[in-house]
């Protein structure tokens, strides 16, 4: 008997940042050169999910520095940027993966290949994940393009 056919399901490398229109951003964008070495790594903590007071603990700042420092608009600025180059990253890698993995749920569907429990799992996951965030993607852009209406005076009627 032979060995079951492996998932052939592989790690994706990271993409360059994309921003949310899908152009890389400006140097400007996700630049960080006004913050200090400390500051850039209370973001950076920031960004991958600890707390203020984590990030201060982190950089040796006390619990209150690191509450207020969280309230600058420059690190606001900053974690936002970095926020949106992982989400675009993210895209891009789900954008790359779910081609394959539609294919794969369709051929373990057709009876091609095996379902494997985990197989069909990690399909599914990719393939949701990666509708999700281009509903997401164009929820923003509509969004966005209100915004700009309103802002502009406009008093045209919803369409």
């Amino acid at each position: 008997m032979s060995e079951p056919e492996s998932p052939d399901l592989h790690v994706v490398p990271t993409a360059d940042p994309v921003a949310e229109t899908g152009r890389i951003p400006d140097d400007d964008e996700t630049d960080t050169e006004s913050l200090s070495a400390r500051e850039t790594s209370f973001v950076d903590a920031l960004a991958t999910g600890c707390s203020p007071a984590e990030a201060a603990r982190e950089i040796g700042l006390s619990d209150r520095s690191g509450r207020r420092w969280r309230k600058r608009p420059e690190i606001i600025e900053a974690i936002r940027a970095r926020l949106a180059e992982n989400i675009a990253t993210g895209k891009s890698i789900l954008a790359s993966g779910m081609a394959k993995a539609a294919t794969g749920l369709v051929e373990m569907a057709s009876g091609e290949k095996p379902a494997e429990s985990a197989r069909v799992s990690a399909c599914r996951a990719v393939t949701e994940g990666a509708v999700k965030l281009c509903e997401v993607a164009e929820l923003e852009a509509r969004l966005a393009a209100l915004e700009e209406r309103l802002a502009n005076g406009g008093t045209k009627q919803w369409d």
